[in-house]
């Protein structure tokens, strides 16, 4: 009697440690991770020097055809919350873009591709988002932008 006892009790307590590990397809799902994609927060916190030589910032053209003030409007809906309302920066979320002096095509790489992943994915503005001539509105509003 004493061993079938203890037999029970020794399958009991096998299925009691077997039910704590929980099965296959139980309990949290395994989350999916994404690597090699900096996140905006890592890419911001470190330390950036941009140097622009006089002469370059010279030879960028205005936006041709933009219309600053429908770009502010783009602005203020897309970007505000992170770059500030007058493009000054917000600590921990944006850096500041008064004074920036990049070709129309550089901005647009930004805006649609993150700068090729290096900014996250909360610069991914398809089309549907920002429109071709959306783009070059807030690429004039932007432009407008003077640093303090």
């Amino acid at each position: 009697m004493i061993r079938i006892m203890g037999q029970l009790g020794l399958v009991l307590l096998l299925l009691i440690t077997l039910a704590g590990c929980g099965r296959a397809g139980s309990g949290s799902a395994a989350r999916p991770t994404v690597e090699g994609i900096p996140t905006p927060q890592g890419v911001f916190a470190q330390a950036t020097t941009v140097i622009t030589p006089p002469a370059a910032a010279a030879a960028v053209a205005p936006a041709s055809g933009g219309d600053p003030v429908a770009g502010k409007t783009v602005y203020d809906n897309k970007c505000a919350s992170c770059h500030g309302a007058t493009g000054e920066g917000v600590a921990g979320k944006g850096k500041g873009v008064t004074g920036w002096t990049m070709a129309a095509a550089d901005f647009e790489d930004i805006l649609r591709t993150g700068a090729k992943g290096k900014l996250g994915n909360e610069h991914l503005y398809g089309p549907s988002q920002i429109s071709p001539g959306g783009v070059e509105n807030l690429f004039a509003f932007v432009q407008s932008l003077q640093k303090k």
